[in-house]
């Protein structure tokens, strides 16, 4: 604990702290985006004296939790059918678990977002072993290009693109059979506890050497 805590501890109390240092776990998980898939069904309530039942509808929506989810599902509801949430009622929300995968694959994203100029189409790729993890990146690759809040991306539709259709260059480039990843950092550690020391009088090498010998 630094000087500046202990300080703020003393002055606010023990309360205070606790409640600060939460915001600030709270915020840093936020800032993972990590997204689940919901499936949510609901309608209109049905009116008494009326024949017909409602229409049921049923949409899946990328959330971070069940009350997000919700509040997406009710605010399509009402731009697309005209169904508020005080006239309508949820039948249904499920959480969506892929099973567990350790193959790659690429994710097709088509989605719907809205910038300080008006509405664009846009079409994204995406690697990784489930959709989820897939969303994630696309919420954080809007954010930091396109400065699109999460509540302005609409998701349009979402597949698994073969390595055929791929259209990407950026996707592309991990199709070669053939790819390699340098070790760039590579730190050179004891093979013994009783070499390993805190503090050297040499500076550690933390990048590859390569002897240009003339031949």
């Amino acid at each position: 604990m630094c000087i500046r805590d202990r300080y703020q501890r003393r002055v606010h109390g023990i309360q205070w702290c606790q409640r600060r240092s939460m915001g600030k776990e709270s915020k840093s998980q936020f800032s993972l985006k990590k997204v689940k898939q919901y499936i949510l069904v609901g309608r209109a309530k049905p009116v008494a004296g009326q024949k017909e039942e409602p229409k049921v509808y049923r949409m899946r929506v990328f959330a971070p939790n069940t009350v997000i989810a919700k509040s997406k599902f009710w605010t399509l509801m009402r731009k697309q059918k005209k169904i508020k949430h005080t006239g309508g009622e949820l039948i249904a929300i499920h959480e969506v678990i892929e099973n567990p995968s350790k193959s790659v694959k690429v994710y097709g994203i088509v989605l719907r977002y809205q910038s300080r100029t008006g509405y664009h189409n846009m079409y994204k790729e995406y690697r990784d072993t489930n959709i989820c993890g897939a969303m994630s990146q696309m919420y954080m690759d809007m954010a930091g290009r396109h400065r699109a809040r999460e509540e302005t991306i609409h998701i349009v539709r979402t597949c698994v693109v073969p390595e055929s259709k791929i259209k990407r260059a950026e996707t592309k480039s991990f199709t070669n059979g053939n790819v390699k990843f340098p070790l760039l950092n590579r730190i050179s550690r004891p093979p013994i506890k009783k070499f390993k020391a805190f503090a050297r009088a040499k500076r550690p090498t933390l990048f590859l050497q390569q002897n240009n010998s003339d031949s």
